[in-house]
């Protein structure tokens, strides 16, 4: 028999035994490491089990065991097959008998059969086919049994066991030092420039609590609204908090990272079980490379300005912050990331942290993204919607935003009537919004306020760029040109220098709207890429040699004009509702411009299906057309999201503000425009865009008589309609959806643009030749709506009773379409239930 594992002492446990045997078992089998891990992930793939990375097995090899024991012992047994202990087909018989047996680690029991599990995709089913056999030979049993592979798997288990029950190693000198810069960091004003310099007070000390509602009721809450602070300690370990532009989403992350980091500082508070929270942007976590070390290059960004380089290490991120501990990453901003495929991947990175056995917990912020994205596997399952401020939250900001005023009561009793008088009363519950707005009214008390959320955004750039005294951003713009020019003696350089740079000084406004749009729209990922595009930052003549001088001016007179910030060490705007007003400010530079706008945002979006030629034109955000002007510098949106809304609406109020009446537009697409129209119009009216009065009840009426009626209407069609009606809070929406529970088959109609391309041509001439494809277009008209009615019941951004309703109505077209009850329907309903 070969050498027994006992001849290591058992007693010899802890970190160190485990990385030293492990150690030893790699010198002695003659592998290097890339080896050893693609042949335990061929075992790995066998059992269905998540595969490892080469910086797992590092970290295995310096002692930590991780939260997987069917990753350990595949690296063990590839090992010891190398050594000629074990055969290949002893090695994987163990792992695999241990957990079907149940007495192995509920890690590997989680994998083997059990409900959830993932199996690994076909590439990786045929690899493990093909390199590793782990069925047994005819008439054998695959018992480990007295052989020779228990003794190994049970000595290697004994071990990982003992490993992880010893406390963890003491916390990391260097965690009070990052706590106190985070807790420093997260008091300061996110956008000082915009609310009074940096003598701002700090956001906590008018911070109002606002609350959520879980996306689903049984699973993440009561399905009432609760307090906010409740997301911290999400379920599964990944939390999604959802909310529109300006809805306070980083304005939480950061009071509870203030709070917290100033808590925890003090290590008497530190206690097991608690998160140590970690504030990065999601585009900062795409980078390549192991989690931890991603993930330290992104803190050190963000505290760049508390902490010296280098401070911050990924073996410091890889280790847990305190015994039986976890770091709680708060992702602010996935939707930033202008890239859906980046998005996923990003997802996908979040969730292998967690399976692999990572020190983390998250929790990640978003606008609200299509209800498809986050279908999937690596997807959050604990959702949360942000609510707005109420009345009373929003009067009780106001009087914290007052309080330097005399008489602040009185002062928030005024506010409330201008903001009455200029319909701005909806719109202020939005966070950002009313602090804006508070802003503004703190400035020159008792005065009317801007009309629409384009003017107050107006204003409020014009005060900081044009008003902002206090900084003397003329002289210091003037001192750092002085500056640029002073090293150059010779008459004529010094003055083109001199020239070049003023000139550049007199183009900011113009130059920050350029910058805007083409990180919006150019696909730029960085400030300094969207700088660099620009014709301003070719130096002039003298300075050809020395571009990097030319590039630090650009940088410093862009920073003294108060409209951006510094973010991570690089500029960046203070909001992202700044960039889409910026951007579009450049859109609508030109007459030109604005009326390509007008054409590309409302009038080029009148379709019909193509095979029935004698019904109207509807219009729609979906229509994708080709766009033969991009190679020359226009990108624009040839397809509209709910997401691209808050953009859109910046234009057509800036087109509007030089003179051209959108009114006529808007009537004809709230009225004739269909389901999509009705609902680009009066979802825009929310966001507080200067729409008509009689636009929106237009767009209301369409969309009722769509939810409503009792004519042949797509489903997919029909649930829309209802959809917005209940965003907007109109009751017709709820009462459209408990008549499609009450008459489903109203649900199952053709849509006319399911029609195939063959039937769109021949069908025209012959209308009997679309009978033969029939069967299919149904099939697709019901796929559609099932998906509509699935989305409409996970979208965390509406109500709860909406997504019930819903549910109700897919439980009821299954019936009718003759799905499963128990399977589809029961399905469909699960995650209301």
């Amino acid at each position: 028999m070969t050498r027994e594992p006992a001849k290591e002492s058992q007693a010899a446990s802890g970190r160190g035994a485990l990385g030293a045997g492990l150690q030893r078992l790699l010198a002695e089998s003659g592998l290097n490491k890339r080896t050893v891990v693609s042949r335990a992930n061929d075992l790995l793939d066998g059992w269905g089990v998540l595969r490892l990375s080469g910086p797992r097995f590092s970290e295995r090899l310096a002692g930590q065991p991780g939260s997987n024991f069917a990753q350990l012992w595949a690296l063990v047994a590839v090992m010891l097959v190398a050594r000629g202990e074990l055969t290949l087909e002893e090695a994987a018989a163990a792992g695999r008998t241990r957990a079907v047996a149940g007495d192995g680690p509920s890690a590997l029991r989680a994998r083997a059969g059990q409900p959830g599990e993932k199996p690994p995709g076909p590439r990786s089913r045929s690899r493990a086919r093909a390199q590793v056999k782990v069925e047994p030979e005819a008439g054998r049993e695959p018992v480990c049994g007295p052989g020779r592979a228990k003794g190994h798997i049970d000595y290697w288990y004994a071990l990982w066991k003992n490993v992880r029950l010893e406390p963890a190693p003491g916390p990391d000198p260097g965690l009070g030092a990052y706590l106190d810069a985070a807790a420093r960091a997260a008091r300061a004003h996110p956008y000082p420039d915009l609310f009074g310099g940096e003598d701002s007070p700090p956001p906590a000390d008018s911070y109002v609590p606002q609350q959520v509602m879980a996306a689903v009721a049984d699973r993440e809450g009561s399905g009432k609204p609760e307090p906010a602070a409740g997301v911290f300690a999400a379920p599964g370990g990944t939390g999604l908090l959802v909310a529109g532009p300006g809805g306070g989403k980083s304005t939480l992350l950061r009071i509870h990272v203030a709070e917290t980091a100033a808590h925890l500082a003090d290590r008497v508070n530190r206690r097991a079980g608690q998160t140590f929270p970690v504030l990065v942007r999601a585009v900062k976590l795409t980078g390549r490379g192991p989690f931890a070390h991603v993930l330290a290059a992104a803190a050190s960004d963000a505290l760049a300005d508390q902490l010296s380089s280098g401070t911050l290490t990924e073996d410091f991120f890889r280790r847990p912050p305190h015994p039986s501990c976890d770091w709680l990453i708060l992702v602010d901003g996935l939707d930033e990331i202008p890239a859906r495929t980046v998005r996923a991947t990003l997802l996908r990175t979040l969730a292998a942290a967690r399976e692999e056995g990572g020190p983390y917990r998250f929790l990640i912020t978003s606008r609200p993204l299509p209800p498809d994205e986050l279908d999937t596997a690596t997807a959050p399952t604990a959702r949360f919607e942000l609510l707005p401020f109420t009345t009373e939250d929003l009067r009780g900001y106001a009087r914290a935003r007052f309080a330097a005023l005399d008489d602040p009561d009185a002062h928030v009793e005024c506010f409330e009537t201008l903001l009455a008088e200029e319909s701005l009363a909806e719109l202020a519950r939005t966070p950002l919004m009313a602090a804006l707005l508070c802003h503004l009214y703190a400035q020159t008390p008792g005065q009317r306020l801007p009309q629409g959320r384009t003017a107050v955004y107006h204003e409020v750039v014009k005060r900081v760029y044009e008003k902002n005294t206090h900084k003397d951003i003329n002289a210091t713009q003037q001192q750092a040109i002085e500056t640029l020019a002073r090293p150059f003696q010779h008459v004529p350089d010094r003055d083109a220098i001199t020239q070049a740079a003023s000139t550049a000084r007199a183009e900011l406004p113009d130059l920050v709207d350029h910058l805007a749009f083409g990180l919006l729209h150019a696909g730029f990922n960085t400030f300094t890429d969207a700088l660099a595009a620009h014709p301003l930052s070719r130096p002039p003549a003298p300075l050809t040699l020395a571009a990097q001088d030319w590039h630090q001016f650009l940088r410093e007179i862009l920073s003294l004009t108060g409209l951006l910030t510094l973010e991570d060490g690089e500029l960046a705007f203070p909001h992202r509702t700044f960039l889409e007003y910026h951007a579009a400010r450049y859109a609508t530079h030109t007459r030109r411009d604005r009326a390509r706008e007008v054409w590309h945002l409302l009038d080029s979006r009148w379709v019909k299906p193509p095979s029935w030629p004698f019904t109207r034109a509807t219009w729609s955000v979906s229509v994708v057309k080709m766009n033969l002007l991009t190679p020359f510098g226009f990108y624009g949106l040839p397809r509209l999201t709910r997401g691209d809304l808050s953009y859109v609406g910046f234009v057509l109020d800036l087109v509007k503000a030089h003179g051209t009446d959108l009114t006529p537009r808007y009537l004809r697409i709230a009225t004739r425009g269909g389901v999509e129209g009705g609902s680009f119009v009066a979802l825009l009216g929310t966001l507080g865009t200067l729409i008509p009065v009689e636009a929106v009840e237009a767009a209301r009426a369409s969309l009722a008589a769509v939810a409503l009626s009792a004519r042949r209407v797509a489903g997919e069609q029909r649930v829309l309609a209802a959809e917005t009606l209940c965003r907007l809070g109109d009751e017709r929406g709820i009462k459209a959806l408990q008549a499609m529970t009450e008459d489903p088959k109203r649900l199952d109609i053709l849509d006319q643009w399911r029609i195939p391309l063959w039937a769109q041509t021949l069908g025209v001439v012959f209308p009997p030749l679309i009978l033969y494809g029939t069967d299919a277009m149904r099939r697709d008209s019901r796929r559609d709506t099932k998906a509509k009615l699935e989305a409409v019941m996970r979208d965390p951004t509406l109500p709860e009773t909406v997504r019930r309703e819903a549910a109700q109505v897919r439980e009821a077209f299954a019936t009718v379409i003759g799905e499963n009850a128990a399977g589809g329907a029961g399905r469909a309903t699960s995650p209301c239930t």
